[in-house]
């Protein structure tokens, strides 16, 4: 009985090393496919790189002193 258990507890850490040592692989060669990408990337935007479009159109500035009043307002009715 014992030596069945203990050849079951050996198969069962084979297994258990076996597949950690897969996922441990597995993170390694993505985080070396995540790089190469990267490098990839770089390399293709210093040949071509995105054009960035800037609007013509001035930002308009609103006039917000009803806005500031009434929150003036609240505030002061809020403290009483």
């Amino acid at each position: 009985m014992s030596t069945e258990l203990f050849a079951n507890i050996v198969k069962s850490v084979k297994l258990m090393v076996i597949g950690m040592g897969m996922t441990f692989s597995f993170l390694i060669l993505l985080v070396f496919m995540l790089n190469v990408l990267k490098w990839l990337v770089r390399g293709l935007n210093k040949i071509s790189p995105e054009k960035v479009e800037k609007p013509n159109t001035p930002v308009a500035v609103k006039d917000n002193t009803k806005l500031k009043i009434a929150i003036a307002l609240a505030a002061i009715k809020a403290a009483k």
